[in-house]
């Protein structure tokens, strides 16, 4: 801590061992997990514990639902141009309410398709 003072080394080689070579506690014991594989998991447990189709139906209905949504007339102007939050959010819900009418029509058209028709 003086000014000007200068501290003397040795020139020999030398080894210095780790400040504690035996540590304890809970280091790795546990096998590391991705933050995102957690975060997928909770996602699905929550919103898709009562849906019973496969995880590839899922991922196609739901690109299916994305696409009609940035297909819909009022996408554009209603949500992505907004500039106010809460009527984003209005335009938001009903578009999907929209969309998911929609999509409820259209797996009943095909139900009945096939319900009506034994050739089908």
């Amino acid at each position: 801590m003086k000014l000007n003072h200068a501290i003397k080394l040795n020139d020999q080689e030398t080894e210095l061992d780790p400040q504690n070579p035996n540590p304890r506690g809970a280091h790795g014991g546990e096998k590391e997990a991705d933050p995102l594989d957690e975060i997928i998991r909770t996602f699905n447990e929550r919103w898709f514990q009562g849906w019973s189709v496969t995880t590839e139906e899922q991922r196609i209905r739901l690109l299916s639902m994305r696409d009609a949504l940035t297909k819909h007339p009022d996408f554009m102007s209603k949500y992505l141009e907004s500039a106010d939050p809460h009527n984003q959010h209005l335009a938001f819900e009903k578009m999907m309410k929209e969309i998911m009418l929609q999509k409820r029509k259209d797996d009943l058209d095909f139900y009945k398709l096939w319900a009506n028709d034994a050739a089908f």
